[in-house]
């Protein structure tokens, strides 16, 4: 069971939404004023706010006080296309579905943006914690809190988890310190990568998912911290340390596919061991140095932060940390695809 805020000034359009959220199970606060929904907001603290309005502008847009912390995302449902278009805001994650759509993708859109709420602002144990917390009941018990103990009228298709998965993939992006389309590119690099070690097809889409979601974690993350161009406090890295982590237990609360949330809980290794978790070698999984190889050299060279290297600059510090940062061949495979060709050029014939 979820709080919902929904908003809405028509009836027409907020009633069916409200039964649909009734049914499953949560727990609905229905404000009319938009005008005045922050300070709702403020005061009834929800796990999600559903906008059934005619365009996020009017929302988006009102003044009031903001929330502390991580804000509820806010799932727009409209009825006709926004004039606004695909909104996108530093301060919280926004989501759109446009109609006619099916009552189970509406709530499953709900629930998977709950689940990212919840899952952010959580704390869980990492990396052992749990035994010192009681182990896997413990484990068990932060699950049950993160997921729910409702059992919902509506099955629930995957479908909006994972396009749910992809739009705070896409919001981290967009507050990150990199060029914009920095997941795409660190999807492009792995896929040479792939194929340069001759992955199979089911094992290069396990790798192209895990390189477009790698930096989901950076959702829990402060703006602030991602942008900032002087050296970050030891505090800072800390927290940002802490996002490949947090990303692993996001995408686990919104798909079942572990080989991709071990790809992202361990893109940060390095092979010698001196990387976030310790693991070396082979013990870090492939699709995980194949994502930090690609996305190691996307970060030189398309920094917004700091002056990006050329590629050539590029190339030689993977070819430099090649076998202590980087695995060999993920290395040889990237740069074998990036570093330009010689080009020839045919002489004529002699007569």
């Amino acid at each position: 069971m979820a709080k919902v805020l929904l908003l809405g000034e028509d009836p027409a359009r907020a009633t069916g939404l409200r039964v649909l959220l009734r049914q499953d199970g949560h727990r609905i606060h229905w404000f009319r004023d938009l005008s005045r929904w922050r300070d709702a907001e403020a005061n009834s603290l929800p796990d999600v706010v559903v906008a059934a309005v005619a365009s996020s502008g009017e929302v988006l847009e009102a003044p009031g006080r903001p929330v502390r912390g991580f804000p509820p995302p806010i799932l727009f449902v409209h009825h006709d296309v926004d004039p606004f278009g695909d909104p996108c805001v530093d301060e919280r994650i926004v989501d759109r579905l446009e109609s006619p759509f099916m009552a189970e993708e509406f709530l499953g859109r709900v629930d998977a943006l709950v689940r990212v709420r919840r899952v952010v602002r959580r704390e869980q144990p990492v990396d052992g914690e749990a035994t010192h917390a009681g182990g896997a009941k413990a484990l068990a018990g932060w699950m049950t809190a993160i997921l729910g103990t409702r059992l919902p009228r509506y099955p629930k298709p995957r479908s909006p988890y994972l396009e749910v998965a992809a739009r705070v993939a896409d919001w981290t992006d967009r507050r990150d310190g990199f060029e914009p389309g920095h997941a795409e590119r660190v999807a492009s690099f792995s896929a040479m990568i792939s194929d340069g070690l001759g992955l199979s097809d089911a094992e290069a889409t396990a790798v192209l998912r895990a390189a477009m979601l790698h930096d989901i974690g950076k959702a829990a993350l402060p703006v602030e911290i991602l942008r900032q161009t002087g050296p970050l406090e030891e505090r800072q890295l800390r927290l940002l340390r802490t996002h490949a982590d947090r990303g692993a237990r996001l995408l686990r609360a919104l798909d079942r596919d572990e080989s991709v949330a071990e790809a992202i809980q361990f893109h940060h290794e390095h092979v010698d061991g001196s990387g976030y978790h310790g693991r070396k070698g082979e013990e870090i999984p492939l699709a995980a140095r194949i994502v930090a190889v690609a996305e190691a050299y996307d970060a030189m060279t398309m920094t917004r932060i700091r002056e990006p290297l050329r590629r050539d600059e590029a190339i030689a510090v993977l070819v430099e940390q090649r076998g202590t940062r980087f695995d060999t061949a993920c290395v040889d495979a990237l740069v074998a695809s990036v570093r330009p060709r010689p080009r020839s050029v045919p002489m004529s014939p002699s007569y």
